[in-house]
């Protein structure tokens, strides 16, 4: 981005044209921080309750950082340091965020999470078969002469890859999209398939038993770099066209129709979202779908391959830390964190340390959650904002934004590494998270000096050996330090066990115990009642609940900011009109969804455009009218990478009274 400052204030923010992924443009979101800086209700001073059940009142630094130490003190010498979990989400990303160790390492040890939310079924499974996630550079994408979709919306959440996308096409591509829903980038394609959620395993290996049957695949890139593809032939003789249509709820013919042509076509790109690894079988699924680019012989070449994750940006050197204790425990996937507040024992949790993150709006179960954190004797938030989770805190201490500390920021997306340069003091008495430990360090006897109170010269030892002199470079324009050129796996070489791309995984076996093969395995049925109402009888909740992004928000990010509440959508349940005709349910009303871990209210939206048996609804809460869609999500964990399950979701809706 490209900002502008008058007199100490953000004014303008426009999109860097050196940067030829994003092609000088921003979203939405990158735009509303210029009011994201200054709004009134930004968090400018530590707050404390002087008890619990209290109000949070204003305190000085010295008096929040003196009740802390204390506790966190006493807690780690009746309990030990794994009593108290530290809490990181991805709110604010940079290599500084790595500093916190610095005084966990220093402390003793904490407990940890592992896994992630966002997306790590998809990383695995990626790994597991072509041994690193990158894909090609995106501007590439003009090249494609045909590009899959697959659970995956760029309108809204991806803008500069949708400027490619409908670059591609007016060169000629055509675009075909995979989702039960109809949305932004629905609008523009010229094929849409919509299979029950949860069924891509079973229709990505239809798509490869007609391209098989049918002789599109290469059989001189498989012979050559690939490997298990004898037994991939022979898992695909269980997953008949007739059979499969049955599974996913699309026509026999739409998926020949899709193969054919996605095959026939080249170069070609399959670009998947993380929706369609959001279930519990989602490595399995993400692999079944990453397998076809290979089957097609579209891997390495401009305009093709699989696009998922890029982390050729990833080449930063770690922080310099302290060394590692012992007592770092890692206690359980973070999509159980209201399970592990509660259940961990050995010690059991007594405190937690949350920063860059809103579980409480965010996590599977947020009932659980909240219950966990409010029975610890200590809970502290870090955050620019009240949010659902600083409700249940003890102290919570106001943190920087971007444009207040320098960093280095790497993608996900893109290859670019970026220097995010200090423009502004942070307001009030706010301190980057980097103070915030040193200063903490200092109170308990710790050494401080890994928190450099100027930054820029750890940054500068950050980058790739010999690149040092890029730190410069870096306050004018992005840049490519990974060294692996513009089109992934360009040399056919995949740093898997093989050295070639893995159609049978003994790794994947071994890791996470999960069939060799990719595999699909149907959602299982719920037979749940509402744990509130003992005259419930237990009865199949039929309705697939679905809660995607959104161009407003980040999750629960940017939906307190008036200017993105002016222009947002309603989040609204939105139902099928059979599904609410059945249900006695017209547009508008007031509904209730519930299931086995709670229930929240919304208003009715027919949409004639999704799946019967699918209802949806935005995720991410930011006020007390969202609904909060995470109250019915469960604890669920993904079959590998440790993510979260939040659409094995299973729901019933009736009209709310009142």
């Amino acid at each position: 981005m490209l900002v502008t400052i008058d007199a100490g204030r953000i004014v303008r923010i426009e999109g860097d044209p050196k940067n030829p992924a994003t092609g000088g443009q921003v979203c939405l979101k990158g735009l509303s921080y210029a009011r994201r800086v200054t709004t009134e209700d930004r968090l400018l001073a530590p707050l404390a309750r002087a008890q619990r059940g209290g109000q949070l009142e204003r305190v000085s630094w010295d008096e929040a950082l003196a009740g802390i130490a204390d506790r966190l003190d006493r807690i780690r010498r009746e309990s030990g340091p794994e009593a108290v979990l530290y809490y990181e989400g991805s709110g604010s990303h940079g290599a500084l965020g790595q500093l916190a160790f610095a005084f966990w390492h220093q402390f003793g040890g904490c407990t940890l999470p592992v896994g992630d939310l966002c997306w790590p079924a998809g990383l695995e499974a990626t790994r597991l078969t072509y041994g690193a996630n990158l894909h090609s550079h995106p501007r590439l994408t003009s090249n494609s002469r045909f590009v899959l979709i697959w659970g995956h919306n760029p309108a809204e959440t991806n803008i500069h890859q949708m400027r490619l996308l409908l670059d591609a096409q007016a060169r000629g591509a055509t675009l075909a999209l995979v989702d039960p829903r109809e949305t932004d980038t629905s609008d523009v394609v010229d094929i849409h398939v919509k299979p029950k959620p949860g069924t891509d395993a079973a229709l990505a290996l239809g798509i490869a038993r007609v391209i098989v049957d049918e002789d599109l695949h290469d059989r001189g890139f498989l012979a050559q770099h690939a490997t298990g593809f004898d037994e991939y032939l022979a898992r695909l003789g269980d997953y008949p066209i007739d059979r499969v249509a049955h599974m996913t709820g699309v026509p026999s013919q739409d998926i020949r129709d899709l193969a054919r042509a996605y095959a026939r076509t080249s170069p070609a790109l399959l670009i998947a979202g993380f929706g369609l690894q959001r279930h519990r079988h989602a490595g399995q699924a993400i692999r079944a779908v990453a397998l076809l680019p290979a089957l097609t012989g579209n891997v390495g070449i401009a305009g093709g391959g699989w696009q998922y994750a890029n982390l050729a940006s990833h080449c930063l050197k770690p922080v310099p830390l302290p060394p590692r204790p012992p007592r770092v425990r890692e206690g359980f996937p973070v999509s159980q964190l209201g399970r592990g507040l509660s259940h961990l024992s050995d010690p059991p949790l007594r405190a937690a340390w949350i920063e860059k993150a809103n579980p409480v709006s965010q996590s599977p179960h947020t009932g659980a959650v909240r219950q966990g954190l409010a029975r610890l004797d200590l809970v502290v938030v870090v955050d620019q904002f009240m949010t659902d989770t600083t409700s249940v805190a003890d102290y919570v201490l106001p943190a920087k934004t971007l444009f207040e500390q320098d960093d280095l920021v790497t993608a996900y997306w893109h290859p670019y590494v970026q220097r995010r340069a200090k423009l502004l003091e942070p307001p009030g008495e706010v301190k980057p998270e980097s103070d915030i430990w040193r200063l903490l360090c200092e109170r308990l006897g710790f050494d401080p000096s890994w928190f450099p109170q100027d930054p820029r010269a750890l940054l500068r030892g950050l980058l790739p050996p010999g690149r040092a002199d890029a730190f410069d470079r870096l306050a004018n324009e992005p840049l490519d330090l990974s060294g692996l050129g513009e089109v992934a796996f360009a040399d056919r070489r995949f740093p898997t066990p093989s050295g070639k791309v893995e159609f049978s995984s003994e790794e994947a076996a071994r890791l996470w115990n999960v069939d060799p093969l990719p595999e699909y395995h149907a959602q299982a049925d719920a037979s749940r009642a509402h744990p509130a109402s003992t005259d419930v009888t237990p009865a199949l909740f039929p309705l697939q609940l679905l809660s995607c992004k959104t161009r407003d928000r980040i999750h629960s990010q940017f939906g307190n900011l008036d200017w993105i509440r002016e222009v947002e959508r309603p989040h609204c349940l939105d139902m099928h009109p059979d599904d609410a005709r059945t249900r006695g349910l017209e547009d508008g009303d007031l509904v209730i969804a519930w299931n086995n871990c709670g229930e929240i209210r919304a208003r009715l939206r027919i949409v004639h455009g999704l799946r019967t048996g699918v209802v949806h609804i935005l995720e991410g809460r930011s006020q007390e009218s969202d609904p909060q869609v995470n109250a019915l999500t469960d604890e669920g964990v993904t079959d590998m990478g440790h993510g979260a399950t939040f659409y094995d979701c299973l729901v019933e809706v009736r009209g709310a009274k009142g």
